[in-house]
């Protein structure tokens, strides 16, 4: 049996994790991959303002990524983890033997605060106190998470971006 290959990005906010997984998507169903899209925002969005916790966003977003490798697609792009506490809750829930492919995507606090800004369906990540408290974190984040794959999307398109990732995917043969 041939496993969904699970492509992991991951990075800090505004960093461009979003735009690079929604034109991944894209660009792997123009070459007719059956492909699922999990965007940790979007299962936050489910429920906002009234979200409880972040906590239960990661969790929900670990069991949808977990359902989605076993549905038989050929790859299941999931957007959003940005530590490795909320990497680990993946990674707990995607099924044995599954071919997984981290991609950090990232760029400079400056880049991150101007899109933020210019972004008016963000919320609390356009405040620039708290956007500079997240990539603090994040930085101490970077050094410990082991990636296939690390973008600086300050310093390329979102088109080479993707091709960067697709030149670097294995899908597992048909058994």
């Amino acid at each position: 049996m041939s496993r969904t290959q699970l492509v992991l990005i991951i990075g800090p906010l505004a960093g461009g994790k979003s735009t690079t997984a929604r034109a991944l998507v894209d660009a792997l169903r123009e070459q007719e991959r059956a492909a699922a899209l999990v965007e940790l925002d979007q299962i936050a969005d489910m429920t906002r303002p009234t979200l409880p916790d972040w906590s239960d966003a990661h969790a929900i977003f670990a069991m949808v990524t977990g359902r989605w490798l076993q549905a038989g697609l050929d790859v299941v792009v999931a957007e959003g983890p940005g530590s490795l506490d909320e990497l680990d809750l993946v990674q707990r829930s995607i099924p044995d033997g599954t071919p997984v492919f981290m991609v950090v995507v990232e760029a400079p606090f400056t880049t991150a605060l101007r899109r933020a800004q210019d972004d008016p369906t963000r919320g609390l990540s356009r405040d620039p106190d708290f956007l500079a408290k997240m990539h603090a974190g994040w930085a101490d984040e970077r050094m410990r998470i082991v990636s296939d794959l690390r973008l600086d999307t300050s310093e390329m398109s979102v088109d080479a971006a993707v091709a960067s990732i697709l030149d670097r995917l294995r899908f597992p043969r048909p058994d």
